[in-house]
């Protein structure tokens, strides 16, 4: 891996933390709207589908993450 590929990872990771931090957002938001007692059904489905959203983009930032860690951590010329 050269410089200019390492960076382009670190603009990668960058990218999926800023698209996990909009989708977290959402779910607050949404969370924010309950009440004491129990959602309908159909706010109860729209929580649990931007769970499974924010969970996916909290997963590929990991991915990426470690990728940036490990890049880091060996010297990215080694990478």
């Amino acid at each position: 891996m050269n410089e200019t590929e390492f960076a382009k990872l670190h603009a990668s990771c960058v990218t999926a933390f800023e698209s996990y931090i909009v989708e977290a957002e959402k779910t607050s938001v949404l969370l924010a709207n309950c009440t004491a007692g129990p959602l309908p059904f159909a706010k109860r489905l729209r929580v649990m589908l931007q769970e499974n959203a924010e969970f996916a983009t909290y997963s590929l930032y990991l991915d990426s993450k470690r990728l940036l860690h490990d890049a880091a951590r060996l010297g990215y010329a080694f990478f």
